[in-house]
């Protein structure tokens, strides 16, 4: 398959490294071509060994020392897992001295499900009984955010939740729902396509900015908060 280089508003070929570790699976892609290189780790939450080979092994396989920016999936997902990505792009972006780029989880796998006349409901297994639920519209060529991000049961959550809509993720078994594109999950490709868009824009986050969305307290949280 060819590749071809992808370039910015002024010519200049502007390329990008996203991570996501918000799963069970974590991924790389690296944009240098089209489409874009892709590292997955299948070996469970094995993010904090695997994650860093990965990199190399993609900016190597270009012949690219590094990205013109940096961009990770924030969440809401694995606690380990987004504490590892975001802490390893956190890192990345100031080595290299670069611009790095949060992105919402939930909102790449509502652009990896791809255009939808309706609102998309995009349900994550959170574990424990629990899901991650956001609401989006596609506005402009993108999923626009209209109900941020929440966890809960399925009972809880499914009254402020659109009745007639596209349903995507691995959430969708709790609630008993078919989804609507079985194939559609948050990826490091749909978070660096969303983070391109923002970076073409002009927009930066600033590094310290960048922080995991948990939605849930972490298990020594929740057992420090049972004994006070």
């Amino acid at each position: 398959m060819s590749h071809e280089a992808k370039e910015d508003t002024v010519g200049r070929i502007a390329v990008g490294l996203a991570l996501d570790t918000s799963g069970d699976v974590g991924t790389v892609a690296l944009d240098d071509c089209d489409p874009a290189r892709v590292a997955r780790f299948t070996e469970g939450m094995a993010h904090g060994k695997l994650l860093l080979p990965s990199v190399e092994s993609l900016l190597k396989n270009a012949g690219l020392r590094r990205p013109d920016y940096v961009a990770v999936g924030i969440g809401p997902g694995s606690y380990t897992g987004l504490r590892i990505g975001v802490t390893v792009a956190r890192t990345l972006a100031w080595t290299w001295e670069v611009p790095l780029l949060g992105i919402h989880s939930l909102t790449a796998l509502a652009l990896n499900a791809g255009w939808q006349a309706k609102p998309v409901v995009t349900l994550v297994d959170a574990k424990q009984g629990e899901v991650y639920a956001a609401v989006y519209r596609w506005q402009g060529g993108l999923p626009r955010l209209v109900q941020a991000p929440v966890i809960g049961v399925p009972d809880v959550l499914r009254p402020d939740l659109p009745k007639e809509a596209a349903w995507v993720g691995d959430g969708c078994a709790a609630f008993g729902i078919e989804p609507t594109v079985p194939e559609a999950v948050s990826d490091a490709v749909g978070v660096l396509k969303l983070a391109r868009e923002r970076f073409l824009r002009g927009e930066r986050d600033r590094i310290p900015t960048v922080l995991p969305m948990y939605l849930r307290a972490s298990e020594a949280e929740r057992r420090l908060e049972a004994r006070s």
